[in-house]
């Protein structure tokens, strides 16, 4: 029976005489050289990514149609796409509530925005269309009337 020598075989794609490819405890690299990594089935955490929350889309877009309809209700003929925009604000605003309260994630301060301003552009274009209404036919049954 051949005698069989106590070293372990030649790693293969390291020469002899090379030092292990793990250092050992308290192994310092020489300076100038980056440091290494962990040595094999060294536990390392794996780097953190931050998760954008889910979007909500139409609750944006009842705060978007809310704030245009409260700037558009204060002009006479466009009013009547201020009602339009206003309906729209309150619908898509609370479509964006309850998407934000279901799912979570932002845009619920945009979709309540969108009721809010919403129910004012409706209410001031109504007003403002009464009001304007009133005006004409009083000034019409008054020159026409006679």
């Amino acid at each position: 029976m051949p005698d069989i020598p106590d070293t372990p075989p030649p790693q293969w794609g390291v020469p002899q005489g090379s030092p292990p490819p793990s250092q050992p405890p308290g192994w310092v690299p020489p300076q100038g050289y980056p440091p290494q990594g962990p040595p094999y089935g060294h536990y390392q955490q794996q780097p953190v990514y931050a998760v954008a929350p889910p979007g909500n889309g139409i609750g944006i877009a009842g705060g978007v149609c809310g704030i245009v309809a409260v700037v558009l209700c204060w002009i006479p003929f466009v009013d009547y796409v201020s009602i339009v925009l206003g309906a729209l604000a309150i619908i898509f605003g609370a479509l964006g509530i309850r998407h934000a309260n279901t799912h979570g994630g932002g845009g619920k301060g945009m979709a309540i925005t969108g009721v809010v301003t919403g129910i004012v552009a409706l209410v001031i274009s109504i007003l403002f269309l009464a009001i304007v209404y009133a005006a004409v036919t009083s000034v019409q049954g008054g020159v026409f009337g006679n």
